[in-house]
């Protein structure tokens, strides 16, 4: 039985997802009775979700809150405005705003570094259709806010519940990882409940596989498209593509992790990349260090369009899409899935 209710788990978690970032913007011009419906079939979803029978870890998190002096800055001043847009707004159905990766740890670089963050939503605003349009408006709003610190993001807010975190699968994001992040909206312990979900990292693992194998066969990886346009091979389209090709690279930067992962291991990126490595003899990671190249050496900021910069193509070299794919299809060798 705890196989239905982790598929259940994911289902509704992805709809929730769907149904509070801006990719949901198709439904805005039907009546209120379609989003509330929605709303409560998700809610619904959610209450049929129940840890009896699931073996989990029990960890805690201490999250400290950001310091707001250090994020008061030109580039890092968006930061400070969601914080206060949740404050204001949703305190009542936010649990917890958790920020991690480079904007937490202050490694990251303009223009190219993503927002990456968790929100924890209150069961008992996911009871409540109101209260899940409040919470749509107000991450629509955040939404547009991220995209002044990196335009080119290609994800959204992750959306989690409390009943998520009874069962908390590491395919949401490595639990250790919180280590090094910060809230938004206050300092808590985060206690997290973490379950087993190894086969749905190998599936998601295969899927990369398979957009990646289409992208390199097709010439055209059929993902993230931007202004009706998908990424082509050989820079084809490179006068707007750079958002595609950022999608791109970050999916290739991050299959070391995913790869440690699945062998049970979750360090952090860069860790990963390394571990990964050895155990690939180096095979097919000429594209991982260029993209981490374009990233350590990026200057466009801001960034005001979506042209492919030329000392990105001149690291990079016309034949990605191989490379992306000889990666993952050499990872997926050794893993035997």
């Amino acid at each position: 039985m705890s196989h239905r209710k982790i598929d259940l788990q994911l289902r509704s978690n992805s709809l929730l997802n769907w149904f509070l970032q801006p990719k949901s913007i198709c439904i805005d011009g039907e009546k209120q009775f379609v989003k509330s419906l929605i709303s409560n079939s998700i809610s619904s979803s959610y209450r049929c979700i129940d840890s009896n029978d699931i073996e989990t870890e029990r960890e805690v998190y201490r999250i400290h809150e950001i310091d707001r002096s250090i994020y008061d800055t030109e580039y890092l001043r968006p930061v400070i405005k969601i914080s206060d847009l949740v404050k204001k707004h949703l305190s009542e159905y936010i649990d917890q705003f958790i920020l991690h990766g480079s904007l937490s740890t202050f490694d990251f670089i303009k223009g190219w570094s993503d927002f990456d963050s968790i929100v924890v939503i209150k069961n008992k605003a996911m009871c409540d259709p109101s209260a899940m349009m409040r919470i749509r408006s107000v991450f629509f709003e955040i939404d547009r806010i991220i995209k002044k610190i990196d335009t080119h993001q290609h994800h959204g807010v992750h959306f989690i519940t409390e009943t998520d975190l009874q069962i908390y699968p590491n395919l949401y994001l490595p639990s250790n990882l919180f280590k090094d992040s910060v809230s938004l909206i206050k300092s808590s312990e985060l206690v997290i409940n973490r379950r087993d979900s190894k086969k749905e990292e190998i599936n998601r693992f295969n899927s990369i596989y398979e957009t990646l194998k289409g992208g390199y066969s097709g010439g055209m990886l059929r993902h993230h498209e931007y202004n009706g346009e998908y990424l082509m091979g050989s820079f084809r389209n490179y006068k707007n593509a750079m958002y595609q090709l950022k999608y791109f690279l970050s999916v290739v930067v991050i299959l070391p992790s995913y790869f440690m992962n699945i062998l049970g291991e979750y360090p952090g990126k860069g860790d990963s990349i390394e571990k990964c490595r050895a155990i690939m003899k180096n095979n097919g990671f000429d594209i991982i260090d260029k993209a981490t190249q374009i990233r350590s050496t990026w200057t466009n900021y801001p960034v005001l369009d979506n042209i492919i910069p030329d000392e990105v193509m001149h690291i990079l070299d016309k034949n990605y899409l191989f490379d992306g794919y000889n990666l993952i299809k050499q990872m997926k060798k050794y893993l035997e899935i």
